[in-house]
């Protein structure tokens, strides 16, 4: 076992590539031995933070095939579905964690919000306030239910639900760009400005506090201070295709 040993000293040393060739080698070496759910589940992990999504998806779908009733195994791959769009494939691995476990908050929370993302309002709600059910205390549920209220257009909903979570979180940059979009919608450009400037302080790299800000500068007639905005954001990653969207319905 010398090959898995030596993957953790290269995952130690933050050498992705080194570890993914020992957990490979590993696995040609010895085929049957029964650590190979293991190897495979941290190959697939590895190849997920490397990028390799499509090796990822075949190591976690290997290791299932192993281990079909594995919660972990259908999380990770969930998890990788879910981030190359392949959200049907995604919620299917959620349910089939909820028939193994039906009280797993993270399967309802995480199959809600691939629900909402489908566009299957109804579905999320239901499993947000199934984890209500078993949580009352649960951030989860509230987070949910405060995604789902801003995408329904429930926006005061929204910003009472962002408010809240925000006394229990007050350093989490997400909750203070959502409260300044349900701000934005809701004509309170003020309010918006200062959440959105509580993002970039909390999260600078993060594209998304950038493009709101320009969009409220848009709204006061400021295009060139708006155009800086969305300049920044494109430089961190953002499609300046919806950019152009944004500048053309904005005319």
């Amino acid at each position: 076992m010398e090959y898995i040993d030596s993957s953790f000293i290269y995952l130690d040393n933050g050498n992705l590539a080194a570890a993914e060739q020992a957990l490979l080698k590993a696995l040609r070496n010895e085929p049957g031995n029964p650590e190979n759910v293991m190897l495979l589940s941290n190959l697939g992990t590895i190849q997920r933070r490397m990028g390799k999504k499509r090796e990822a998806l075949q190591s976690y779908n290997n290791a299932l095939i192993m281990a079909p009733q594995s919660i972990r195994l259908l999380e990770n791959r969930a998890a990788l579905l879910a981030e190359m769009d392949s959200l049907q494939r995604a919620r299917n691995d959620y349910s089939r964690i909820l028939l193994i476990d039906d009280k797993s908050k993270n399967a309802l929370y995480r199959r809600g919000l691939v629900e909402l993302e489908q566009g299957d309002t109804a579905a999320a709600r239901r499993d947000f306030e199934r984890l209500l059910a078993i949580d009352p205390q649960s951030t989860e549920a509230c987070m949910g239910m405060a995604a789902l209220m801003k995408y329904r257009g429930y926006y005061t909903d929204a910003i009472n639900l962002y408010t809240l979570l925000l006394r229990s979180m007050p350093q989490e940059a997400t909750f203070y760009l959502n409260r300044a979009e349900a701000y934005y919608y809701t004509k309170q450009y003020n309010r918006a400005d200062a959440d959105v400037a509580q993002a970039i302080a909390l999260a600078p790299d993060d594209p998304l506090p950038y493009v709101l800000r320009g969009r409220l500068k848009l709204v006061r007639y400021a295009k060139e201070e708006a155009q800086q905005d969305f300049e920044k954001a494109v430089a961190l990653g953002f499609d300046a295709r919806i950019i152009d969207e944004i500048l053309a319905t904005d005319k």
